[in-house]
């Protein structure tokens, strides 16, 4: 069964959900038009008029329409900020960034596997990031260094563990705040 993660919604199926919405506006089926017809309000054009006049206007309903309605419902202000959003794909850490950014020498521990780093952080402390195929633990000095606060309560949520955080939330709040310092690349969810 799943567990739990959802795939990222596609470029085609958002397109997709608003050609069945505007077919869903042209339908001769009073409830389902009238559903489509209160989702078109969600355009400023639309938001004035009644239900019975947006459904008066469905033949001037355009595919566009549908588009930004749909790029609406995901949160986003207009199509093209959600077409670019889905074009770059997801932001998530990248620990390559990390010895991109720091000048000075640490001895950070490297691994092949995750169970030796896991072992190593749990008997030497430190904390636990993937790096390509290896993992890697490095101490908070190495944090500090790149401007991240190795003393945010998050850490210890997650068990200073990013490959397996015990806390996923605090994991994605940590996450959020390096990409927001210049840690993050591009996830390719396609």
């Amino acid at each position: 069964m799943g567990t739990g993660s959802t795939l990222p919604v596609t470029l085609h199926e958002y397109k997709v959900r608003a050609s069945l919405l505007i077919k869903d506006l042209d339908s001769s089926d009073t409830a389902r038009a009238t559903r489509a017809a209160e989702r078109m309000r969600a355009l400023p054009f639309f938001a004035s008029l009644s239900l019975g006049e947006v459904l008066a206007r469905r033949d001037t309903v355009q595919h566009k329409h549908g588009l930004a309605v749909i790029a609406r419902e995901a949160g986003h202000a207009t199509w093209a900020e959600l077409k670019q959003t889905v074009e770059d794909g997801p932001r998530t850490l990248d620990t390559r960034a990390f010895f991109r950014k720091v000048h000075a020498v640490f001895l950070n521990r490297w691994f092949s596997t995750y169970e030796e780093a896991a072992r190593s952080r749990e008997t030497q402390g430190g904390f636990l990031f993937p790096f390509g195929a290896q993992c890697f633990v490095c101490e908070a000095d190495f944090l500090q260094a790149l401007g991240i606060d190795p003393r945010d309560a998050d850490w210890e949520r997650m068990g200073r563990d990013w490959v397996r955080p015990r806390d996923a939330a605090a994991k994605e709040r940590l996450e959020s705040k390096l990409v927001a310092l210049g840690y993050g690349g591009h996830h390719d969810a396609r």
